[in-house]
């Protein structure tokens, strides 16, 4: 399969664009320009466009098809994003695997989608239990058989053929708990084009940013991937996520932008704190992948300057459901997500399916060319989740008067503790506020005599003190006696989750299992 050609990159496909032509057109513009950066190591846009093109090939003759599902499993380095940019070249179905997860997870999720090709990282060869179709291992030596970068020099020069149209599938992208059976997202070309689209109009970005992949570039952060390519900026690619790390190259290759969920941008905050470094290049200190703390969004804005900026999306709609600048999340709106992405509309409904007005509380759904196509295989759960044309995020919020999105929590999360609604984000952000809570989590257990019992489980600061009896009183001065905690759980860690988000009912779990030593009501 493949054709030569004599120039490094082709360009459109017939009328329709794709999301390997967001790379293509910085190729032909730019072709000198820095691309990648990984390391010591500087990848210009021509040799990126001519790897993947190489390797998109390659892909589809050891798959036999031109449109094979290609799963890949690695860390955030060069190869994986010549990789990632392959299978995009050959118009194949990308599954991305995330390295946090188990072995067993990703067994069952390789299991469940049935690619055709596995790409793997050497380093990560132990957590492929069993798979009987082509692995490529990516970081292997040449004359290794399984060499991915043997199958790229066997068709350089050649270009992948297509045969894709906007409708059809571009990737299989898993959410939902690590328990059961995977919950394949099915989404289009269309999706992500919607996607980079919408993020290249809100963010404003140009031939001068340096994104820095910090977290898994599989998951939210390679999102920004396309987009910054198709600015002709560069991509910064790290394996090691750890704050002191990521500062240190914000602070060296000079980083204009970078996503991270809530617990990196913490750790951030502290690192910073304590061992502060030139971060006066940063332009947009983008967060999402859950809620966060509005005391720790104001230290972020102290910290880092007005560069902090939120994004708000599911796996279901890929990042662009809202999302805010720093221009625009600034005094009371610092906690939005910002207004409804720029190719989506945003709907905040009852239990009804009806259109709320401004300011009253509902469910957050989204509709437009971003929604997925649906789960695969779960005709059922993609019915539930899409009805009527909107996607049912299952998110509680309500939209200001000016078009700016609060976010409250899960639906199911909702605290109704002596027939009283607590929404646990509230008690979230006033525990945050405390000088010693670095995070923390706030659940209902069943109770005989409050229906459900408002807990908390805290983690601390690093060397930071304070007691479940402090942390009380700081509640009830701040949020009063209902919606103040029934016990707060001290923990060394929160339980979280491969991407990072703190996770609720293993931590109400491991509460109930602790047990806690509850007054008897007055």
């Amino acid at each position: 399969m493949g054709k030569k050609v004599n120039r490094p990159i082709n360009s459109y496909f017939g009328d329709a664009m794709f999301p390997i032509n967001f790379l293509h057109k910085t190729v032909l513009s730019s072709p000198d320009a820095t691309a990648a950066i990984d390391g010591d190591i500087r990848c210009s846009y021509r040799t990126l466009g001519v790897r993947s093109d190489a390797l998109g090939c390659g892909i589809q003759a050891v798959a036999g098809k031109p449109r094979p599902i290609v799963a890949m499993l690695g860390p955030n380095d060069l190869e994986m994003l010549v990789a990632l940019l392959a299978i995009h070249a050959s118009g194949s179905v990308v599954v991305p695997l995330n390295i946090r997860n188990t072995a067993h997870e990703l067994d069952a999720q390789v299991s469940f989608v049935k690619p055709d090709v596995l790409i793997v990282h050497k380093a990560y060869l132990d957590k492929v239990l069993s798979f009987d179709g082509t692995v490529l291992v990516a970081g292997a030596d040449s004359d290794d058989a399984r060499a991915m970068v043997a199958l790229e020099q066997k068709y350089a020069g050649k270009a992948p053929e297509w045969q894709a149209e906007l409708k059809d599938m571009s990737g299989i992208k898993f959410t939902g708990g690590s328990s059961g059976v995977p919950k394949g997202v099915m989404q289009s070309f269309q999706c992500v084009n919607t996607m980079v689209n919408s993020l290249l109009l809100k963010f404003d970005l140009n031939s001068e940013d340096r994104y820095l992949c910090a977290a898994p570039m599989t998951h939210a952060a390679g999102a920004f991937i396309l987009p910054i390519l198709a600015s002709g900026g560069a991509v910064v690619m790290t394996a090691d996520s750890s704050p002191g790390s990521l500062l240190d190259l914000i602070e060296n290759e000079e980083i204009t932008a970078t996503w991270v969920p809530p617990t990196l941008l913490y750790k951030l905050i502290d690192e910073q704190k304590s061992s502060p470094r030139n971060v006066a290049s940063l332009q947009h200190l983008i967060w999402g992948g859950a809620a966060a703390s509005p005391a720790r969004l104001l230290e972020a804005r102290k910290l880092f300057g007005p560069v902090v900026e939120a994004i708000y999306g599911q796996t279901e709609a890929p990042m662009m459901l809202a999302a805010g600048t720093a221009n625009e999340l600034q005094g009371e709106r610092l906690t939005s997500v910002g207004k409804a992405g720029p190719m989506t509309e945003l709907g905040i409904l009852d239990p009804d399916g009806q259109c709320l007005p401004d300011n009253e509380l509902g469910e957050i759904c989204g509709r437009g060319p971003l929604l997925m196509d649906g789960y695969l295989e779960m005709p059922e759960a993609t019915a539930a989740t899409i009805r009527d044309g909107w996607l049912h995020t299952g998110d509680l919020g309500m939209v200001d008067s000016d078009g700016f999105l609060f976010i409250k929590g899960r639906i199911r999360d909702v605290v109704i503790t002596g027939g009283f609604n607590v929404y646990p984000a509230d008690i979230e952000a006033v525990l945050a506020q405390h000088p010693a809570v670095s995070d923390s989590i706030v659940f209902g257990v069943p109770d005989d005599y409050w229906g459900e019992r408002l807990e908390a489980s805290v983690e601390l600061r690093t060397g930071e003190t304070a007691s479940t009896e402090e942390l009380m009183s700081h509640c009830k001065k701040l949020a009063g006696p209902v919606k103040t905690p029934k016990y707060i759980h001290l923990v060394k860690a929160l339980p979280r989750s491969p991407v990072g988000k703190v996770l609720r009912r293993e931590a109400r779990d491991a509460a109930m299992n602790r047990g806690s030593a509850i007054a008897p009501p007055e």
